[in-house]
């Protein structure tokens, strides 16, 4: 079977694959099962992008060793399935999976080339469920063609939303949190439920990734959803699905900006506060954040008051935004010598949109990497967005690619730039937050 081929480029976002996105949407909820239709190779994406979560859950005592792992298989398109196309393959494929696994439910992720050679593989898929008896879905996004890792999130939530949801009485206080965060045991969630419990909100089901399919037909019953993302890629795509519930289901979606740093945080209480129509709510929660955070700088800003300090970023603007980290650095009053672009990291384009924005944000003077030798020699820290080879003398802070949520998000970096601070100035090395 085959649909129409159709140019897709145009409508690409961003610079990653749509498939890792679908694998993320579900590869710890129960009972699924997901098969990229695609040559073998791609398969190490989602091998990577596992092995790297598994480390990182490790490193921060976050492993559950009882977590459910989706199973990923892989059609294995070859060079003659672009010419006779892979339908046929596909469906051995999903029979094994169904066979083997014995899975709840099937979720195909497509890859560029299934896109490229017009395989219909939601008429396989149908074909497929009407035979085994198991819901078979095909998210319709194709690898680097359209969309993105987050196209590939939220269209896996969107279809699984369609396939199990209807609409339900609203239980009173409930919260479903869209996206994923570090799953529910993760620091960002964690406070994020510390932020809603402010407003006596209870967190019921968390969609799409770490629910089971008890949890996801759950999700009508809650009385709002709360997007989970911190980067300009990734918050429209979770705002838009947490608008088609509320389409769908009638559930209402809180369309707030993620609370990363201190101001991000009084915004996001604020309007979670005028939205729920609870303002006196709102104010006791950032006058009590406020007092916490208030708390912390005293007792910690005064170790770092005299540490010279360089920050290093070689993120493009559309992964990350600076403004939260240069925030921190102003409310602890640290000594921010210079701000160092990693230009062999950053096309022309990136580094020319993080130059201004860098300029629009502070005034503290910014380098290029061959600029930057100098001022970095006389730094005590370098805070970075990648490891430094070149200066594995000095103690660095690796900056995760997602900013941390709430006060707690601050204190926690913060706490950590102050142990790397009191380490033996002849220990270098890097630190993780």
């Amino acid at each position: 079977m085959v649909m129409n081929k159709r140019a897709k480029t145009a409508r690409k976002r961003g610079y990653s694959c749509a498939m890792p996105g679908v694998w993320r949407a579900v590869s710890h909820n129960e009972g699924a099962l997901v098969i990229y239709h695609s040559p073998k190779a791609c398969g190490h994406i989602g091998r990577e992008m596992d092995l790297g979560m598994h480390f990182r859950s490790l490193a921060k005592r976050q492993f559950m060793p009882e977590q459910y792992s989706a199973p990923l298989i892989i059609s294995g398109l070859t060079e003659e399935h672009s010419i006779f196309g892979g339908a046929g393959l596909l469906r051995e494929c999903i029979e094994y999976a169904a066979e083997r696994y014995k899975p709840a439910y099937i979720l195909i992720a497509n890859s560029c080339v299934a896109g490229v050679i017009g395989d219909d593989t939601a008429a396989v898929a149908g074909e497929a469920e009407a035979a085994l008896g198991i819901p078979v879905m095909s998210v319709p996004c194709y690898g680097y063609l359209d969309g993105d890792y987050y196209a590939g999130f939220y269209h896996a939530g969107k279809i699984l939303a369609e396939r199990f949801m209807i609409a339900q009485p609203k239980v009173v206080n409930t919260v479903t949190l869209l996206g994923d965060r570090g799953g529910p045991n993760g620091m960002d969630v964690q406070e994020i439920k510390r932020l809603l419990g402010y407003f006596s909100l209870k967190v019921y089901c968390h969609f799409p990734a770490y629910a089971s399919l008890e949890d996801i037909r759950r999700v009508p019953f809650t009385a709002l959803t709360v997007p989970l993302s911190g980067t300009r890629q990734s918050n429209p795509w979770m705002c838009k699905l947490g608008l088609e519930l509320e389409e769908m289901l009638g559930v209402p979606a809180f369309d707030g900006d993620y609370p990363a740093g201190w101001q991000a945080t009084v915004l996001w209480l604020t309007n979670l506060g005028r939205f729920l129509n609870r303002q006196q709510q709102a104010e006791a929660a950032i006058k009590q954040e406020a007092e916490r955070l208030n708390r912390h700088i005293a007792e910690y800003s005064s170790q770092l008051q005299d540490k010279r300090i360089v920050l290093y970023l070689g993120r493009p603007l559309l992964y990350f935004d600076p403004a939260w980290v240069l925030e921190l650095f102003s409310l602890y009053n640290l000594n921010l010598a210079g701000i160092v672009v990693l230009d062999d990291v950053l096309s022309k384009d990136q580094q020319l949109d993080l130059y201004q924005e860098l300029k629009q944000q502070t005034g503290i003077p910014c380098f290029s990497q061959a600029e930057g030798k100098d001022i970095v020699e006389t730094a005590d820290i370098v805070v970075t967005t990648h490891e430094l080879t070149a200066a594995a003398r000095k103690k660095q802070l690796f900056l995760p690619l997602l900013p941390l949520a709430g006060v707690g998000g601050i204190t926690a970096l913060m706490t950590k730039l102050v142990r790397l601070a009191q380490r033996h100035d002849r220990r270098g090395g890097i630190m993780y937050v």
